[in-house]
């Protein structure tokens, strides 16, 4: 794990770059309060604590999002929820019932193999949606491919991408859904057209460095 040394990110941004199989976390400090993008996996949940102890310095973690819910995005929310029970949660769209009655099936864990333990969610990012991150305006975008429900955050101002799997250091995330017979391929290349409409200068991926 390292935490990249962006020069380009705005004031409180930071970005923790995790090993596999755990994707980076970016913790976003503002008026607003403390926000994470994502948890890592499980086994990784120890750590991810650590981090962000380390860098609230004893203040609360008031919100979690997650860009999809593949484990090794939303391992350590379980974990988050325990060690500030205050913390909102947010997911994207399409998954909430799911996560509420944890279909270990509807949600990827048991035909993967992988861990995630359980968590609860308080709300629901839209596509459309706009949210306040370190003091700045977002845009919330669908980003169906990697996995049919995944978003991804855009600070117009900074032309800042947080792209959870939609894209990686060094290309992007497996197409899932395509491994299990459904086609997807068209909507990653939509995903990949938004991208360069959005025109991003910097872009922290799912897995990688910025």
């Amino acid at each position: 794990m390292s935490e990249s040394p962006v020069t380009l990110l705005p004031p409180g941004i930071r970005v923790f770059e995790r090993g596999w199989l755990s994707a980076n976390n970016i913790l976003c400090s503002g008026p607003e309060g403390h926000t994470l993008i994502d948890s890592g996996y499980a086994s990784h949940a120890t750590q991810t604590l650590a981090l962000v102890e380390h860098a609230l310095q004893g203040q609360p973690l008031d919100r979690l999002i997650n860009t999809h819910l593949h484990s090794d995005h939303c391992g350590g929310n379980a974990a988050l929820q325990a060690r500030y029970p205050q913390m909102q949660t947010w997911i994207p769209p399409g998954q909430a019932d799911a996560v509420t009655r944890w279909d270990h099936k509807g949600l990827s864990y048991a035909p993967t193999g992988q861990s995630c333990p359980r968590f609860t969610i308080n709300g629901v990012l839209q596509p459309g949606d706009e949210l306040t991150l370190a003091g700045l305006p977002w845009q919330v975008h669908a980003a169906p491919g990697h996995d049919p429900h995944a978003v991804l955050l855009f600070q117009p101002g900074h032309r800042l991408l947080i792209s959870g799997d939609a894209l990686w250091e060094n290309g992007f995330g497996v197409v899932f859904p395509e491994l299990e017979g459904e086609p997807a391929f068209a909507e990653v290349g939509d995903t990949l057209d938004l991208i360069e409409q959005l025109a991003p200068m910097v872009v922290i991926p799912g897995h990688g460095r910025p």
